[in-house]
């Protein structure tokens, strides 16, 4: 009996199979398109520019030797493919939505398949994609509108890949196991936080895999494990000889951007350990915006799960003991990338984590509804309450968090355009013109109200962005007025120079005499 059913399902389609999935867990997509609105229904009806954007906006696709050069081929080709090379703000924001709710739905039906189908909760299948897209690192990684749909639709294709090789490991073609190949690559190639994501999706499925298909991931469990490692390790160095190849298709020196971030050999070995260790203890207690209890929850239940009657277990399944290795494994994974780099890595750079707790979460959930049903007769009433509850966990811990930031952007954008207009209209009477150079020195930063919190990005300026590199400030700044069509040239080394001689003796903004002209040479001085 069990033959025949499993005949039948290597021979459905997959439309057929998607469209099982959808009926089976139609709350659920209702529910993800609900939180879809209000995690980013703020960024889409209330544009404002990003850092980053600006500069992409002026330069076009020159911007792309940088990606080529720090091996992001794969978030190059997407934008081709896509015809958005050329990127449009406001529009790019309009399609990482989209591409949300299309990652969403895959991840759902990835972990629906990996389970067997229907032997899940469809209830609960909403929490993976809602808690990953609401955390602050994915809602950082998304006000990049330089990148934001390709990464949001690299997650599609992540989800993809691991779909195809795990369609491979259980049933077979080879053809599968190419096409995942592939995608592996161009996800890796579209932004690096990726590929610590992967890792942790693959030992994540291998923990589904085992908790719901026990007869047929028991037998093999370290044949799966192998092969799981093997294509990872292949997506891996393709990417990475590819990336190479494609530098010196282009003539493109290999960037800096990734390697300045290794702080191994370049900081005393107790600095690098004390900073690992604070950057473990802020993420699992939650001392920062940026993380909430929610990987200290996840890892808490998921270890709970495997040690639960560990005698009885161990007893009826010959590998638990390696279940639960793979558990520790699957809970230090988000940690390997901060290992690798000697320090804490950008907040829009740590997706493992909020993909850990995610997956945990809904893990933990799954058994405990399953259990509550079993074991209560008032099995509905505890599923409507876990909903609930989950629900406003997340309203208050992610999602309320998340609109703070975004109209804290939002704020700082429309204080930025009034200061801009100033400024402007100052060089204006000044005599500027598109051959004047300007020179922006010092910084100036957003008045907060009570309502507004600064991320990492997020409600910052324009105006302080990059202080510690001389210059960098002043680039962004013109290039952000060139984007509102206010076109100046920029200083070269020798006016910067002279620029500095002459803001010594300068008051700052927005005093008399802040904004000053020597030749063809306007130097705006906005803070000491």
């Amino acid at each position: 009996m069990e033959t025949h059913h499993n005949s039948e399902l290597h021979s459905e389609s997959f439309a057929e199979s998607f469209s099982q999935f959808c009926k089976y867990n139609k709350i659920s997509i209702y529910l993800v398109l609900v939180m879809i609105f209000l995690t980013y229904g703020f960024m889409l009806f209330h544009f404002s520019f990003s850092i980053d954007t600006e500069a992409i906006v002026v330069l076009q696709t020159g911007f792309c030797d940088g990606w080529l050069g720090i091996n992001r081929y794969g978030l190059v080709f997407t934008k081709w493919l896509t015809g958005v090379l050329s990127i449009v703000p406001g529009f790019a924001t309009m399609l990482m939505t989209a591409a949300t709710l299309g990652y969403s739905l895959a991840w759902m039906y990835v972990f629906w398949w990996i389970k067997g189908k229907e032997k899940g909760r469809p209830g609960a299948s909403w929490l993976f994609p809602v808690l990953f897209f609401s955390s602050v690192p994915m809602v950082e990684l998304t006000n990049f509108q330089c990148l934001s749909f390709e990464a949001a639709f690299a997650m599609l294709i992540c989800a993809a890949a691991l779909l195809l090789e795990w369609q491979w490991i259980l049933e077979g073609k080879t053809l599968r196991l190419l096409f995942s190949i592939l995608l592996g690559v161009w996800c890796f190639a579209s932004y690096q936080a990726f590929v610590p994501v992967y890792i942790s999706a693959s030992l994540g499925s291998f923990l589904l895999g085992y908790q719901y298909r026990t007869d047929q991931v028991e037998s093999r469990v370290f044949p799966i494990s192998i092969k799981l490692g093997a294509v990872f390790l292949c997506d891996y160095v393709i990417y990475t000889l590819l990336g190479k190849l494609m530098m010196f298709l282009a003539g493109v020196q290999a960037g800096s951007y990734t390697d300045n971030m290794i702080q191994w050999g370049k900081k005393p070995l107790g600095e690098i350990l004390i900073s690992l260790k604070t950057y473990v203890y802020d993420v699992v207690l939650a001392r920062s915006l940026f993380w909430n209890r929610g990987y200290l929850l996840a890892a808490a239940g998921l270890l709970l799960m495997a040690f639960w009657k560990l005698k009885r277990k161990t007893t009826e399944r010959r590998f638990y003991p390696y279940y639960i290795f793979v558990t520790f494994v699957f809970l230090a994974s988000p940690f390997f990338l901060p290992i690798l780099l000697g320090s804490a890595p950008a907040v829009r750079g740590q997706l493992a984590l909020p993909f850990a707790a995610a997956f945990g979460i809904q893990m933990i959930t799954e058994r405990f509804l399953e259990n509550g049903e079993r074991l209560s007769e008032h099995g509905r009433s505890i599923r409507l309450a876990a909903w609930g509850l989950l629900f406003l966990l997340i309203l208050r811990g992610n999602i309320v968090k998340d609109n703070r930031l975004l109209y804290s952007e939002y704020v700082v954008r429309q204080q930025e355009n009034a200061l801009t207009q100033r400024l402007v209209e100052q060089v204006a009477v000044l005599g500027g013109s598109e051959e004047t150079t300007v020179a922006i020195l010092g910084k100036w930063s957003p008045v907060c109200n009570p309502s507004m919190i600064q991320g990492e990005t997020l409600g910052h300026s324009f105006y302080e962005w990059d202080q510690e590199i001389p210059g960098c400030t002043c680039q962004r700044v013109l290039n952000y007025w060139s984007v509102l069509g206010y076109r100046y040239q920029h200083p070269d080394e020798t006016q910067w120079k002279t620029a500095e001689n002459l803001a010594e003796q300068m008051p700052s903004w927005p005093r008399q005499g802040s904004v000053f002209r020597e030749g063809n040479l306007i130097v705006i001085k906005m803070s000491e």
